[in-house]
């Protein structure tokens, strides 16, 4: 057998981080920062617990690792989402129906992004990092477009920033409310069809109402 390449290499552990980063954000989920093991982390991922310390010298450095990848994705993905050349409310409302979508498809992720706001001080010191500098750096997209929104008059005059933070907060309370809802209704044995009906109607208020919150009169 001839000896793997360096770009094979490479490959490996990329693939060996990202499934230590998938198995981190399961557990934490379930148990929180403070809670959670290298070990339960080792084990959900079906590796050898010295794999994991190779990796990531500890368990702070393994949660920094996951907080920036998925801090990272996020704002990519909203900056790529924003860049495209759309009518305004448009842009507006498909990213706020696609993000509450992914919390239905993907409620481990949405959780993720829903707790660690609460355990980010484990994490870093306050001259680390700035929670509030992010927030505001991965809401530039959507504070040039509603910009662009009030320029052509499809979103009422004011400002930007500040309706751009008004419009990510009643989407942010409305995924946390969507997944709530989810819970309590399949805990009721709610028939999977009924459950999907509720909260479709409940996602179409989300987006109506966060967008109204700055749409033009």
């Amino acid at each position: 057998m001839s000896p793997r390449t360096k770009k094979q290499n490479e490959e490996i552990r990329r693939q060996r981080q990202q499934e230590i980063l998938q198995a981190a954000m399961r557990v934490y989920v379930e148990k929180g920062y403070a809670a959670s093991e290298v070990s339960d982390i080792a084990d959900r991922a079906g590796l050898a617990h010295g794999l994991v310390f190779y990796y990531f010298k500890n368990k702070k450095n393994l949660f920094r690792a996951l907080y920036e990848h998925m801090m990272e994705e996020s704002r990519r993905y909203t900056d790529a989402f924003f860049a495209q050349d759309l009518p305004v409310l448009e842009l507006l409302e498909t990213y706020a129906q696609i993000v509450c979508e992914r919390v239905l498809e993907n409620p481990v992720m949405s959780r993720f992004y829903m707790r660690i706001s609460h355990d980010i001080h484990f994490l870093y010191t306050p001259d680390e990092i700035s929670p509030f500098d992010w927030v505001k750096g991965f809401m530039l997209p959507m504070t040039r477009t509603i910009d662009r929104g009030i320029a052509e008059g499809e979103i009422r005059k004011g400002d930007a920033h500040l309706m751009a933070m008004q419009f990510w907060g009643s989407v942010s309370q409305g995924m946390a409310y969507l997944d709530q809802s989810k819970q309590e209704m399949e805990a009721q044995g709610m028939p999977d069809a009924e459950v999907n009906i509720k909260l479709t109607r409940m996602l179409h208020q989300i987006v109506d109402s966060s967008v109204s919150l700055i749409k033009g009169g």
